[in-house]
């Protein structure tokens, strides 16, 4: 009885005198459920239980951008390594298939040499391309051409230098780049996961840090990546501004590199780790790479307007699905005439004109990158909200051209009619004064209402999401709608689609909610980029 008591007191005691000369590491850690903002927790890390894992930091590759990218971000690569290392983090350099010139090395031979695990996990060795929380995610990039990014000429020379220098240009790596510093005396070298898996047991390393190239690939996918440190148990997370992606904006969902970095470091958030950034150790702020890696240059367009542009349910409950913005971006990509397009959606629930100027404009617009198209679509909530509406909403639409034409003079405005709600409420009032604003002005009208009216005469609840109060369905009613439910004062069953008109569609005003769902945003977005193209064409004609 007195040894179980004494034992752990003494366990207990040795870990705390461990930890003693300890600074702890203070994270700041993002993660991110399925639909939703991003979420921070604070956490302390020791040290001596911490890991940061270099993956695939290789001295070449065979995409020439990669190259340029990963040269960038050497430099404060190396910085958060050294300062990691002082702090008594465990560095563990990990190009893969470059083990060779390491061979016989202190460092390697400190990977080899660790004991074997007690537990080593299955398949450990193994690439990890999916655990379970994926399993029905949409994946967000299409990575199927390799993801090389470089311009078709500049490729086959980069190709052919490769070649001059007796190298594979599909595998040109011969060796972790030179710019990070391998510390002999207290990093590791591996590229085997079960090398890995061992060194960190060994240690009682709890948490580990990735960083490296690619996130979509080798980062998340090879044997010590964040899926199977994941999945393993291993506290892991992704030092989110020291990785990159191979990725091609010629392909879905057509971004930009850097937004589609952005699109797997938030998959990854939501799917498989929390992530973090070089600046909680080094200070700064965290890195981004320059213009000089952005490639071909993109046509900018904002969308502007209320809750029939912001789209909200629709990404609440869809989030994973392709939104207006999205569609619009999609449809353009698909003409090979025209450039790639980058689409920012500024809509807002509820905001009439007046109150984006008093309120959001600065922030929202003003500081968007210079725009070549802006798409205006308000008028149902000004009509409601705004006193004097005839005088005040042609007032207010001139005042917001006139910002817009000096914060964004190269963007050609739109001014655009809004949707009709039904057959019978086609908001012919807001409309009429909309083309009396454009035709005063000399700008182009984009006229969406003849198209969305003729697609609601085919399906008149076909282009609206359902949500209806609970408390207007009957009480026998109310279990089937549980699953549908959105919690708050008054909970409100919502369904993007008609899958529970055959329940509740009896119930007067079960339709009622005229906001576009998916199919009525498909729409919008199949018009804009109709009307869109021919804009652009006749501009480069000019």
């Amino acid at each position: 009885m007195r040894c179980s008591i004494i034992c752990p007191f003494i366990t207990t005691l040795a870990v705390s005198f461990a930890f003693a000369g300890e600074t702890p590491l203070s994270l700041s850690l993002q993660s991110r459920p399925p639909s939703g903002a991003a979420v921070s927790t604070r956490e302390q890390w020791q040290p001596s239980r911490t890991a940061v894992i270099v993956c695939d930091m290789w001295d070449l590759h065979h995409c020439r951008n990669a190259v340029t990218r990963e040269g960038e971000m050497a430099p404060r690569m190396n910085e958060v390594l050294e300062k990691a290392r002082n702090q008594g983090v465990l560095i563990i350099h990990a190009p893969s298939s470059c083990m060779k010139p390491y061979e016989g090395t202190p460092a390697r031979e400190r990977a080899k040499s660790a004991p074997p695990a007690a537990r080593l996990p299955e398949k450990i060795g193994e690439w990890c391309k999916k655990i379970p929380a994926e399993e029905q995610a949409v994946y967000p990039l299409d990575q199927s051409d390799g993801g090389e990014d470089d311009d078709p000429a500049e490729h086959a020379k980069w190709a052919k230098a490769l070649e001059g220098k007796g190298l594979n240009p599909r595998a040109p790596w011969t060796r972790e780049i030179d710019v990070l510093r391998i510390d002999q005396e207290k990093d590791a070298i591996s590229d085997s996961g079960v090398e890995i898996w061992n060194l960190l047991e060994a240690r009682r390393i709890e948490n580990v840090i990735l960083m490296g190239v690619h996130l979509n690939m080798c980062v998340s996918g090879r044997p010590f990546g964040l899926r199977q440190m994941a999945k393993n148990g291993k506290h892991v997370v992704l030092m989110r501004d020291m990785t990159d992606t191979m990725y091609n904006p010629a392909r879905w969902p057509f971004v930009s590199h850097a937004r589609g970095t952005e699109l797997f470091t938030q998959y990854a958030e939501k799917r498989i780790c929390p992530t973090i950034t070089s600046d909680q150790f080094i200070g700064g702020r965290p890195f981004t790479f320059s213009d000089a890696t952005a490639g071909r240059k993109r046509t900018q367009i904002i969308l502007l307007g209320d809750s029939t542009t912001e789209a909200s349910i629709p990404k609440k409950l869809a989030p994973d699905e392709p939104q207006l913005e999205d569609m619009l971006r999609m449809k353009l990509a698909t003409d090979p005439e025209l450039p790639p397009c980058d689409v920012y959606n500024e809509g807002v629930s509820g905001e009439f004109i007046r109150r984006l100027l008093d309120t959001r404009y600065d922030k929202a617009v003003k500081t968007k990158p210079p725009a070549d198209y802006i798409f205006i679509r308000y008028g149902i909530n000004d009509i409601a909200k705004r006193e004097k509406f005839a005088e005040n909403f042609p007032k207010d639409f001139h005042e917001l051209l006139e910002r817009l034409r000096k914060d964004h003079p190269r963007a050609m405005l739109i001014p655009m009619t809004v949707i009709p709600y039904s057959p019978s409420a086609t908001h012919s009032d807001i409309n009429e004064a909309v083309r009396q604003i454009a035709a005063a002005e000399k700008l182009p009208l984009f006229d969406i209402a003849p198209r969305y009216l003729e697609e609601l005469k085919k399906a008149p609840d076909g282009l609206n999401y359902r949500r209806f109060s609970l408390a207007k369905i009957p009480e026998n009613l109310r279990a089937l709608a549980t699953p549908y439910l959105q919690p708050g004062t008054d909970p409100q069953v919502v369904v993007l689609d008609n899958r529970l008109d055959g329940i509740f569609g009896h119930i007067s005003g079960w339709t009622g909610d005229r906001h576009p769902n998916l199919a009525g945003y498909n729409l919008i977005a199949d018009e804009t980029a109709k009307w869109l193209s021919g804009a652009m064409r006749a501009r480069q004609r000019q």
